[in-house]
């Protein structure tokens, strides 16, 4: 009786279990009807009760009775909640285009970035098109880890930036540049800033072996990928955008005024014990400094800011673009149409002659890309591109200064002060003095312009024939591109004009140019020389390539081979030819593993036949783990991890400051009497060949290594993004000139292959977004990149005297100077001190530290300060949201762990510059406690710790507010969408250099300041309205 009991119970208990829960079945497919394996079923009110889809995309799944909802999740899908039925369940996923599915170019052929192994970075052209930059360079700072850019100069049509893929691994200059490739052809970098962002697509930069290795003998400093705007399969649609923004310095140098100014100059000539009367005769006189305190005569002691009467305080630019884009099943078109026009920040100088002397920029860019079916095999495209440039500078003569001198190198250096002459004499004609560089008002009137056209052609024919009968996935493709420049200067110009100024103690004015009776004439010129242009004229590419790509059931199989012949014709110049070889061969199996081998045999003819050719492999290998049924059960949270490494060699044969063939020897055969000898027994000037550089038969390219290891993840219903990636690259073979080797013979040494570089690091790219409701969105980004390079060897001489001045063992672009330990403050001080050689300090000087210990100060203290002049580390954070109509979006970029020497900045005198507000912070007796800076004068401009400054700083590099127009609104007058915007760049910057009046991206490649001789970078505040029809 017992043991029934206890089986009625027991059946009791299983059928009340049951009644607990209920079984799900169902199919999960794409939106093409393919169904979807691996794909994961979770139920939603118990996140441990997970399955995963066959093999036939089912599954089944058993849930408690009161559940109602399931979380249908797969890579490269977005993620779906279902209701549960009690009918099997049809489950469709749609793509997620703006996550897995993103589609890299990587070398001739897109790939889904869930089946790249490669270390790439992509920014859309819709994120570009944010930023009101003239220069589409400068549109990308911030956006991408591993893109360094450095911009210089914010002159109109010459403000390109530098820029640099995982910071620098050659010491030989411009050879860092980075490869770029728009639309699968080749691009000259030089032209980069100059695209119109309006017709990108996507930007990527391909960083890593596995994704530059195809390119071979280039790809060694990565490569900017560029794909443009194409059409759909739609009704046309055309848009118009146009902006209007007003550009503004950065910074603006303050000179102090006359009286402050020669008071700071009086005190240095008595400081280095010269009469001040002698070094500036009438002006610091008792009697002439009260005038000038007084300015009661402004024609006689004149106090000019001359940056007030050169400079307005904002310049206007303007772009417009219209586009066109639709198409039909076998037509497809987007054609494009735009222009800037940038003014230049000088004063338009009312004149009675008609030209233009300001700066400007006019650019017109043109694109046509159509798409055509000829028949269901075969598909051509042809894009054809153009661009006019019209770019404007006043002339800038100066026979006073020796030569043209950069007007922002005028007002900054003691060429003019404010004390010289006034802008006008009391008669009204220009005042001038003959010591003195030519009044830069009188130039903006009278000394003419030089302007510079280029015009830009771009041909691209392309065919793609499915070779599916043959096998399936297999494709044949033929691109023939043709590059046309031209470029060619006016000008119209004249080299002085009359100015005038008063004879000391008299009324009476003193031309400046005696023999100058009146305005000479402007003189017009055209120069075309094709052997100057500085990038090629024409340049002709042709590549064949052969496509596979094919799928066996949960194998994927793909590859292409490529034939690439390049070459570039710069005037009358023998061409520069490339030609080469490329393969891919990759498989996946699920999206799980995925394995490729990426390589080029290629070479180019800068060396000896023999040696011409090389041959570069690379690897790469993923795993995305999250597709493992154990991962996807221990860690659900996670919804895509993929780990993947690759290893590789590339090769780099960009020598910007070389002669092209290495391999030759060189001899100099033009006339001058660099190239002569005296001979005969008249002693007479004899003309004729003379060696120039040996020849180096063994040259060839510089080569890189490259690994890297790096994941990518995300979870949180993939809300959460992050990449890490760890690099590691080793250049050798890099171009070097030998110094161990002396130059006796007078003739020029060939460079060899001998120099090594370590540059490695790592990049953090974290992005959140997430949808609150139908209405209400955010994102954040960010990202950081970690560089650090090391020369390894370039054959130097070891330094007995002092091994600290080696620059092997350091960073390239690394600072040497002495360590600044304070000022000396008295006699005592500095007879307590150890000896300064060659070096007479007084009181108020900079003391520095005896390194070596030998009781004295000289060449042996000198050793490595501070960072290098390029900064180890850049940054960029965005962050924004939408709210029904409204968005707002800002970038945040930066960068840190950079140096730059300031000891030019504190320099005056008649040739150096004019007192700042920076020089009353001096060291004075009085103000030795409190003193900043050494004293005016004494030799205190060595480099030092004192003088490095850091380089670091945040930039709001680019804010944008929107409004986007309900479209039940704007479509009862025709249009489909309208949009209206404010957006700025350069808002506003954190940093520690305002002092000097310097803008913390104005570097040069010595570590110095470029900042006061060439055009200030500019923040752009704009206005601009989108509509489609």
């Amino acid at each position: 009786m017992k043991k029934i009991l206890n089986i009625i119970l027991l059946v009791l208990i299983t059928n009340l279990a049951y009644a607990q829960t209920k079984m799900v079945r169902g199919v999960v497919a794409d939106d093409k009807g393919t169904t979807l394996i691996a794909t994961t079923v979770t139920e939603q009110e118990n996140p441990k009760n997970i399955v995963i889809t066959n093999t036939s995309g089912a599954f089944s799944i058993k849930v408690g009775a009161n559940s109602t909802k399931l979380i249908i999740s797969s890579v490269g899908y977005i993620t779906k909640v279902v209701t549960i039925t009690s009918q099997p369940l049809n489950i469709v996923l749609k793509e997620d285009n703006s996550n897995l599915n993103e589609v890299v170019v990587v070398g001739f052929t897109p790939q889904k970035k869930i089946t790249n192994a490669g270390a790439t970075s992509t920014v859309s052209g819709k994120e570009l098109r944010q930023s009101p930059a003239a220069s589409f360079q400068n549109a990308l700072a911030g956006r991408l880890p591993g893109l360094f850019q450095q911009q210089t100069s914010g002159q109109p049509g010459a403000d390109a930036a530098n820029i640099y893929i995982r910071g620098v691994s050659t010491y030989t200059g411009a050879s860092n540049r980075p490869l770029v490739i728009v639309d699968d052809v080749e691009y000259p970098y030089e032209q980069l800033s100059q695209l119109n962002s309006n017709e990108i697509e996507t930007v990527s930069i391909l960083k890593d072996a596995s994704s530059t290795a195809i390119y071979g003998i280039k790809g060694a400093n990565g490569v900017i990928a560029i794909t443009t705007r194409r059409g759909t399969n739609s009704a046309p649609k055309i848009t118009f955008r146009s902006d209007f923004g007003l550009q503004t310095p950065t910074i603006r140098r303050k000179p102090l005024d006359s009286y402050n100014a020669l008071l700071l100059l009086k005190e240095q000539e008595v400081n280095e014990g010269r009469d001040p009367n002698l070094t500036y005769p009438g002006l610091v006189t008792e009697e002439a400094l009260n005038h000038f305190k007084l300015g009661d005569d402004p024609y006689r002691y004149p106090s000019v800011k001359w940056y007030d009467e050169v400079m307005r305080k904002n310049a206007l630019q303007q772009s417009n673009n219209i586009d066109i884009i639709g198409g039909t099943q076998n037509l497809k078109y987007f054609v494009a149409l735009g222009n800037v026009n940038q003014n230049g920040i000088l004063k338009e100088i009312e004149k009675d002659e008609n030209f233009n002397s300001n700066y400007y920029l006019k650019r017109y860019n043109i694109r046509s890309n159509v798409d055509l079916n000829v028949t269901k095999t075969l598909t051509l495209k042809l894009d054809l591109s153009a661009r006019f440039n019209e770019i404007n500078q006043p002339n800038l003569p100066d026979v006073l200064a020796g030569g043209a001198v950069s007007i922002w190198r005028r007002l900054s250096s003691g060429l003019l002060n404010p004390w010289n002459y006034p802008v006008k004499n009391e008669d009204g004609s220009y005042g001038g003095r003959k010591s003195a560089t030519l009044n830069p008002v009188g130039i903006l009137q009278y000394a003419g312009y030089n302007r510079n056209y280029s015009n830009n052609l771009n041909l691209n024919l392309k065919a793609n024939q499915n070779l599916d009968f043959l096998t399936k996935g297999l494709a044949a493709r033929v691109i023939l591109a043709y590059t046309n420049n031209v470029e060619f200067n006016r000008s119209l110009t004249r080299g002085r004009f009359p100015t005038y100024a008063y004879l000391p103690g008299s009324d009476v004015l003193d031309p400046v140019f005696p023999e100058l009776s009146r305005l000479e004439p402007l003189t017009a010129t055209t120069t075309f020389d094709a052997n100057t242009s500085s990038y090629p004229l024409r340049k002709i590419n042709v590549q064949g390539i052969l496509d596979y790509n094919r799928q066996f059931g949960n194998h994927n199989l793909y590859g292409l081979i490529v034939y690439n012949q390049l070459a570039d014709i710069s005037g009358a110049n023998i061409p520069a030819n490339f030609r080469g070889y490329s393969a891919r061969v990759g498989y996946n199996y699920k999206s799980r593993y995925i394995f490729e081998l990426n390589g080029a045999y290629n070479g180019t003819d800068r060396f000896k036949a023999s040696k011409r050719n090389g041959l570069f492999p690379a690897v790469s290998a993923g795993w995305n783990i999250s597709e493992e049924p154990f991962f996807k059960k221990a860690l659900p949270f996670i919804n895509y991890m993929k780990l993947r490494g690759s290893l590789g060699t590339v090769g780099s044969d960009d020598f910007p400051n070389t002669y092209r063939y290495i391999y030759e020897e060189i001899y100099n055969a033009p006339a001058t009497a660099a190239n002569s000898y005296w001979f005969g027994d008249n002693n007479s000037l004899q003309y004729g060949i003379t060696p120039g550089a040996l020849a180096n038969e063994d040259v060839r390219w510089e080569q890189e290594r490259k690994l890297d290891i790096g994941t990518d993840i995300k979870l949180l219903n993939s809300k959460l993004g992050i990449t890490f990636d760890y690099f590691n690259h080793k250049r050798y073979d890099i171009l070097t000139v030998r110094e161990t080797v002396p130059n006796f013979s007078g003739i020029t040494l060939p460079p060899v292959n001998l120099g090594i570089v370590n540059n490695k690091g790592f990049e953090l790219d974290l992005s959140y977004q997430n949808k609150l409701s139908e209405n209400l969105s955010y994102f954040v980004k960010g990202n950081i990149s970690i560089y650090k390079n090391k020369i390894i060897y370039r054959d130097e001489p070891y330094n007995q005297g002092n091994p600290l001045l080696m620059r092997t063992g350091r960073p390239i672009g690394q600072i040497y100077g002495y360590t600044s330990i304070g000022f000396y403050n008295d006699a005592a001080d500095i007879a307590n001190s150890p000896t300064s050689v060659g070096r007479a300090v007084k009181p108020g000087d900079l003391k520095y530290a005896d390194i070596n210990n030998d009781g004295k100060i000289d060449q042996g203290d000198i050793g490595p300060i501070g960072n290098p002049n390029i900064p180890q580390i850049n940054y960029g954070f965005s962050l924004g949201t939408s709210y029904k109509g409204f968005d707002v979006s800002v970038l945040f970029q930066g960068a840190a762990k950079g140096s730059l020497s300031a000891s030019t900045m504190f320099q005056i005198g008649n040739v150096n510059g004019t007192p700042a507000e920076i020089h009353l912070k001096r060291w004075t007796p009085e103000t030795k406690e409190t003193a900043e800076l050494p004293r005016l004068g004494g030799a205190n401009f060595d480099q030092s710790t004192f003088w490095l400054r850091p380089t670091d700083y945040i930039r709001l590099k680019n804010v944008e507010l929107g409004y986007n127009f309900s479209t039940k609104l704007i479509s009862k007058i025709g249009l489909s969408n309208a949009r209206i915007y404010a957006n700025a760049a350069n808002l506003i910057t954190w940093f520690n250099l305002k002092i000097y009046d310097v803008d913390p991206e104005s570097i040069n490649s010595t570590g110095t300041v470029e900042a006061y001789s060439s055009y200030p970078q500019q923040k752009i505040v704009n206005l601009g309205l989108q509509v489609t029809f």
